[in-house]
């Protein structure tokens, strides 16, 4: 698996192939440095021996010293150029994995923005941002110091193993007998971390879903003093995720012991043998010498081939869920060959036995993603600079209690299919007698308004997040749209007017105030579709009715879809629309509906009786 998912990282790779060359080039250059110390250590040595023999000629102690003294410079020199050539090495293979790391993370962010909204239906934004985050950082160790280890031992052993031979073959096989053994207790201590990681980065993203979910909550926890209660369900999480991740560090404790006790029984092994050796003559006390110090110089990597397996193994599981992101395939995508996109959409819309399907929250039971229909064989025309109102329900029969914009009837799930949101068949929906799945996504989206009912704001100021369709906006143009989201009026009690930053999410602002800078913003962008998806929810009566008047002229010039939970909204619409469980039920101008006596006339009666509270802010829909 490792080296599948490995592969799968070479494209990331590759641009930068000329710095990992640079690198491992330069590795080869300081290993082969740091074993030639040896040699020169050990000649030293039998220069030392000649010199302090007594019985040894006076030219040939001052020779031996000369050599001496020339094999301390030669090894001082060594020493330092290894350590300017290690320290380079460092910077080309660690510099260039944060490069790599940094492409793939763009890479995931970019796929993720291209993804349909059904994805996240089925995908916790926790785990996603733990892939994001702490997956790709993991895969940062894998691509530097992961390779960095991995190819120093691999060239130390190369060329060590070569130096070892030409000082004593036989010593040198009984010194490296005990590798095999510790290399396969190693990929067993592997596999159990490789496992305890990956259930670890799973346990993590749920921690992380978990905190997500909690701060987003924080005002329903509070007014139900629910925080005991939270506390609790977060030190499970921690526990869990503490659990699994000391297993994994006791599997990784065991693999430093093990590779120091390798090295301790191969230097055991050749002063057991050389020693002897040494003795009868028939090897060199430098040998033995530069024999121990080379061997220790392998058996040092070796000693941290528990924290490179480790690494690799979190680094393979990292990548595996990166890829789980990266292998789906987003489902709204633009032709090989689009169409030319819209010099200025006109706004005919027409729906043509429109079926949308949408994933559900939970798996069914045989494991697999379940699917529910939500619209089924919808078709309807609207002209070009007309207003349709589209109105449901939940529930059936006679006896059940009417209640608009909640969810149930599809409302969302069609006007997200209208602004290209959501997936379509081919000939279901034509703007301005296109078909939409001949052109490109974004061409569609850029025409079209979408202002959801509950509105997201960056944390940014109310300027920024209110010209982010159009930047170039005149000021002129921009006071227009506050006028007409009647935002206008707000501005003084925010401390810097539209400077203000407002927060993660809007926060700093009320429910009203984000609906209708939602509102300025898709003003501002002067669409030839502007969608309204029960935009008024969170304002109130009056205000409502000041921001219709400030609308009509906007909507005079192009075509609008209003999703309304006060059917006083919908009075003047050219068509309204009444869905009940994803299908058509009724369709028409508003007398007309009120006088077949159908859903809307039921509808209109229960706000009529007061059995609806209009003034309370309904239950967000969702993908329904």
């Amino acid at each position: 698996m490792v080296l599948a998912q490995l592969r799968r990282l070479l494209p990331f790779v590759r641009p930068y192939r000329r710095a990992y060359a640079l690198g491992f080039a330069a590795l080869v250059v300081a290993v082969a440095l740091r074993l030639w110390i040896p040699r020169l250590v050990g000649g030293a040595l039998d220069d030392l021996q000649v010199a302090l023999d007594a019985e040894a000629a006076s030219f040939e102690r001052e020779r031996a010293q000369q050599l001496l003294l020339a094999a301390v410079l030669w090894i001082v020199g060594a020493a330092l150029a290894g350590a300017a050539v290690r320290t380079f090495s460092r910077f080309a293979i660690l510099g260039t994995c944060r490069r790599v790391v940094h492409d793939l993370r763009t890479h995931l962010f970019d796929h993720l923005t291209r993804l349909a909204p059904s994805f996240f239906l089925k995908h916790s934004s926790g785990q996603l941002l733990s892939r994001a985050l702490n997956d790709a950082q993991n895969v940062q160790g894998l691509t530097g110091p992961v390779f960095l280890y991995i190819s120093e031992t691999a060239i130390l052993f190369a060329i060590g193993f070569g130096a070892l031979v030409s000082i004593d073959p036989l010593m040198t096989f009984c010194a490296l007998a005990p590798f095999p053994f510790f290399v396969w207790r190693a990929r067993v201590l592997a596999k159990r971390i490789q496992d305890g990681s990956r259930a670890g980065q799973e346990a993590l993203g749920e921690l992380s879903e978990r905190v997500g979910e909690s701060l987003g909550a924080s005002l329903v926890i509070k007014t139900m003093a629910l925080e005991g209660f939270e506390r609790e369900r977060f030190e499970k999480r921690c526990d869990d995720y503490r659990q699994l991740m000391l297993n994994v560090a006791r599997a990784r404790a065991q693999l430093m012991p093990m590779m120091l006790a390798l090295a301790g029984i191969s230097i055991v092994v050749t002063l057991a043998l050389g020693a002897p050796r040494v003795r009868s003559g028939a090897l060199e006390i430098g040998d033995l010498a530069a024999f121990l110090i080379s061997l220790q110089l392998l058996a040092a990597p070796t000693g941290t081939l528990g924290f490179v397996i480790s690494s690799l193994q979190r680094g393979a599981v990292a990548l595996q869920r990166i890829f789980q992101v990266i292998d789906e395939q987003p489902t709204i995508t633009a032709p090989e060959q689009p169409g030319a996109p819209f010099d200025e959409l006109r706004g005919a819309i027409e729906v043509r036995g429109l079926h949308v399907h949408r994933p559900l929250h939970t798996a069914e039971a045989d494991g697999s993603a379940g699917e529910r229909e939500v619209l089924r064989d919808l078709s309807f025309d609207l002209p070009a600079g007309s207003t349709l109102g589209v109105v449901g329900r939940t529930g059936s029969g006679k006896t059940t209690l009417c209640v608009v914009g909640r969810t149930g009837s599809g409302k969302t799930t069609l006007v997200l299919a209208l602004a290209r949101l959501l997936e379509v068949d081919p000939g279901t929906l034509l703007l301005d007698g296109r078909d939409v799945t001949e052109l490109d996504p974004r061409d569609v989206r850029r025409q079209i308004g979408y202002v959801p009912q509950d509105p997201f704001l960056f944390s940014a100021s109310l300027r920024e997040n209110l010209m982010l369709g159009r930047p170039d906006a005149t000021e002129e143009e921009l006071q227009a749209a506050l006028s007409i989201s009647q935002l206008e009026k707000d501005l003084p009690q925010l401390p810097e007017g539209l400077e203000t930053t407002v927060g993660e999410r809007g926060v700093n602002l009320s429910g009203g105030q984000r609906q209708r800078a939602a509102l300025a913003r898709a003003v501002l962008m002067r669409p030839g579709v502007l969608i309204l998806d029960d935009t008024l929810s969170a304002v109130d009566t009056e205000t409502a009715a000041q921001i219709l008047d400030g609308l009509e002229p906007v909507m005079a010039e192009r075509t609008t879809v209003i999703v309304a939970h006060r059917l006083s909204t919908l009075k003047h619409a050219d068509q309204i629309l009444v869905l009940d469980e994803g299908r058509l039920a009724e369709c028409g101008r508003h007398e007309e509906l009120l006088a077949a006596g159908g859903v809307y006339a039921a509808l209109w009666e229960a706000q009529e009786r007061g059995l609806e509270n209009d003034t309370a802010e309904p239950a967000a829909e969702g993908l329904s």
